[in-house]
């Protein structure tokens, strides 16, 4: 009987040695994946401020190429009506001149303002991805806590058996105690 109480608490013991090496790699795992996942969240975040520094370089061009455009209307329109004799410097062809270049410059800081906002997107995408990130990391940290915690508390939980199994055999085994032969006799013949 001794034998098969020895075995039974090894069993025990290794269960909970089990048990509590499971919860640590399960523990481990989610904070792999969830380490993971923060490394893709800063990648994202990485490509959307390269995204939004082609949006302001593309805009850059984009603008510049504008301008250009707007001073060949310009240069184009100064030599329609200098072709036609008429004053450049008075009357409605400066008013031309003066609509056609504000106009031209509109479309340019139009051209701008929407590269900006569109760099403002992905800035704020990054920044969304910068807090997935953090969290991601928070994640990572408490799966690995909660594993130990975990493999604490069945590590604690196993030995708390193990000893009142053990505490329950011995209490048996002594003369007198409360589950010994002697002592069951003793509490039947007490009571008839």
């Amino acid at each position: 009987m001794c034998e098969l109480a020895t075995i039974a608490a090894a069993a025990s013991i290794a269960g909970t040695v089990m048990g509590a090496v499971g919860q640590l790699q399960a523990g481990d795992a989610a904070a792999k994946a969830a380490n993971y996942n923060a490394a893709v969240a800063r990648n994202n975040q990485i490509i959307a401020e390269q995204q939004a520094q082609d949006a302001l370089k593309r805009g850059q061009i984009a603008e510049d190429e504008q301008r250009r455009k707007t001073a060949q209307i310009k240069g184009a329109q100064r030599a329609s009506l200098a072709a036609s004799g008429v004053a450049l410097d008075q009357g409605a062809p400066l008013d031309i001149l003066g609509d056609t270049a504000a106009f031209g410059e509109l479309d340019a800081l139009t051209i701008r303002n929407n590269a900006d906002r569109e760099a403002y997107g992905y800035r704020v995408q990054g920044m969304n991805f910068a807090a997935e990130a953090g969290l991601a990391d928070a994640r990572a940290g408490a799966a690995r806590q909660a594993g130990m915690i975990g493999a604490a508390g069945t590590l604690l939980s196993g030995a708390g058996t193990v000893m009142d199994r053990w505490a329950q055999r011995n209490k048996g085994s002594k003369p007198g105690g409360g589950n010994s032969p002697s002592a069951y006799m003793a509490g039947y013949s007490g009571a008839g």
